[in-house]
């Protein structure tokens, strides 16, 4: 990536059937709406010395409307359907609630169920200890929420590949980086290997993920400022360093003793180049009329930008990615463009050559009145793999293709698309806030680098500000449950990464609403915002919505992990 200074002067519980994905030998398809694996954006522990990186293999799917609907659980705390707001207990004997859960007790036993073994639910008489907190008993963790959908795909905890091998004779240490060379990446999988690594496959697919074996490889996961410190023994290696899609490759001779790798070796790729061990996601852009996605994505390596009076925009033909009309023509900026957008989604074969399809804020009508052979394309692109972004007045792209996934507040009109308004939001993701806070000071506030003091910071943490919110998204977000094969389920629905207040208008001051949310769809992802994924206007930097966005992308492009199949084993998630 380049930068060019010219001058500085003065971003319903719904149950579909199990069908196969993450890459099923078999080859088969999926045929419901939410379709039928679930993922993570973190990181799974593995078995018996074994552990999950990335990689991908090539199957599709697809995905219908055919779903079975009814009203959506947020979770109370409680495990109890008596009260919206929950008491604390998860029975219905007590307005106050007594803390157990049974109506056996006037004081309460603490564990809520009648045999008094302190766990939560009914399922051991001597009592296991778990002490979940869900109320329900399909899954042995619990998500402590009181809805009874056991677990989430965002559940997976976080754990690095493989344990540091002590009897190593040499360590790695470096920081990784995104394509700009600039910004830290927050749990990049890092590691050895002594082949040469599989790549990425070229276009949409159902991304299994790698099994690093810990005794013949080395692996860690880069720490909220990109650092990583990797044990490793001496000799002929592959260097790789992967987040989501972006994976690097590249030869390296270790040598015995502590060696600082270089930052060339250990920023992630900018371009698509396999034959120089190079890989990032094809992107698709749905140019709109009003979002600057194209110069986000520069600024975030993707191409060169050139700043000028206090403007930063991308030099045209510097692009990794492709550029649609969907509301405005490329070529009026100098771009490249693909052709109108809406031809693209009744292009299932094109839209596979593609990993990431973005549509950002446009004119209010471009997404209403999609065709069914469009938003089934879409489905099934997704349920294939694909990843899926669409912006605020873009709204209908994600209301008619996933309705039950979200519920819009809407005008008097009965639109999505609605007044602009800014909101301070606040993260939900406790990773993506350390990450937030440990950026450099110069990332955290661009205003020395503009004319003007008026853009937002991240000064203030945990406060992210975002600005031109032009939609809202509803709670509670709906529990959409798949089948885990096991005798439970996994909710697959939309996960809230950030949260604020509306404009008091069409979207309440009070409570605070979803501003970001992101949800599992088959083997891909869906993810929309409420805010322009820019400014409105150019400026120099990158602002705090911006950095959230770039955060978001290399998180929804991670690969498949520990999904219970119906007739396949489980795969595993890495990063």
């Amino acid at each position: 990536m380049k930068r060019t200074w010219l001058q500085f002067a003065s971003l319903l519980i719904v149950i579909p059937t199990l069908g196969t994905a993450c890459g099923d030998d078999s080859g088969g398809t999926a045929s419901t709406s939410a379709s039928e694996t679930t993922g993570s954006m973190t990181d799974e522990a593995g078995e018996a010395g074994s552990m999950s990186g990335e990689s991908g293999s090539s199957d599709s799917m697809s995905g219908s409307s055919d779903t079975m609907t009814s009203e959506a659980s947020t979770g109370d705390g409680d495990g109890d359907s008596a009260s919206a707001t929950g008491d604390g207990d998860g029975d219905t004997a007590s307005a106050t609630g007594d803390g157990d859960g049974d109506t056996t007790s006037a004081t309460g036993d603490g564990d809520g169920d009648t045999t008094g073994d302190g766990d939560g639910d009914a399922t051991s008489a001597t009592g296991d200890g778990d002490g979940d907190g869900d109320g329900d008993s399909t899954g042995a963790t619990g998500d402590g929420d009181g809805d009874g959908d056991g677990v989430n795909w965002w559940d997976v905890p976080n754990e690095p590949p493989c344990p540091p091998d002590l009897s190593a004779d040499a360590v790695l240490t470096g920081t990784a980086l995104a394509p700009d060379g600039l910004i830290p990446v927050s749990e990049a999988l890092v590691y050895t290997s002594p082949t040469v690594p599989a790549g990425v496959p070229a276009g949409v697919h159902c991304a299994d993920c790698v099994e690093l074996d810990c005794g013949a490889e080395h692996g860690t996961l880069s720490g909220v400022d990109g650092s990583f410190s990797l044990n490793v023994s001496s000799g002929d290696k592959y260097l790789v360093v992967q987040k989501g899609q972006f994976l690097r490759y590249t030869p390296l001779t270790v040598v015995a003793g502590t060696q600082a790798v270089d930052v060339a070796l250990t920023t992630l790729p900018n371009e698509w180049d396999p034959a120089n061990g190079e890989f990032i996601p094809r992107i698709a852009i749905a140019d709109g009329s009003y979002d600057r996605l194209e110069d986000a994505l520069g600024k975030m390596g993707l191409g060169d930008t050139v700043v000028s009076a206090f403007e930063e925009r991308l030099v045209p033909g510097s692009e990794s990615f492709e550029l649609w009309n969907n509301g405005r023509d490329p070529v009026s900026d100098g771009l490249a463009s693909q052709g109108n957008f809406l031809d693209l989604l009744n292009d299932p074969t094109r839209m596979a050559t593609y990993h990431i399809i973005f549509v950002p804020c446009s004119t209010s009508d471009v997404g209403e009145g999609l065709s069914a052979t469009q938003i089934q394309n879409i489905r099934d692109w997704v349920a294939a793999g694909g990843r899926w972004y669409v912006a605020d007045w873009s709204g209908d792209f994600m209301a008619e293709v996933f309705p039950e996934y979200q519920t819009f507040f809407r005008d008097s009109s009965n639109d999505v698309e609605l007044g602009s308004f800014d909101s301070d939001g606040v993260s939900l993701d406790a990773t993506l806030s350390s990450w937030l806070d440990a950026l450099p000071a110069a990332l955290k506030d661009i205003n020395p680098f503009n004319d003007t003091n008026g853009h937002p910071t991240l000064n203030n943490l945990p406060i992210i500000p975002t600005v031109d919110n032009f939609s809202g998204v509803q709670y509670p977000l709906p529990v959409i449950l798949v089948d885990d094969g096991q005798g439970g389920f996994i909710n697959t629905g939309h996960r809230a990464w950030l949260e604020g207040p509306g404009d008091g208008f069409e979207v309440p001051a009070s409570p605070n609403h979803p501003l970001t949310v992101a949800a599992q769809f088959g083997c891909g992802r869906i993810q929309f915002t409420s805010y322009h994924a820019a400014e409105f206007e150019n400026y120099v930097g990158m602002t705090p919505q911006e950095l959230v966005l770039m955060y978001t992308i290399l998180e929804i492009g991670v690969c498949q992990g520990e999904v219970p199949q119906i007739g396949r084993a489980s795969c595993r998630e890495r990063v």
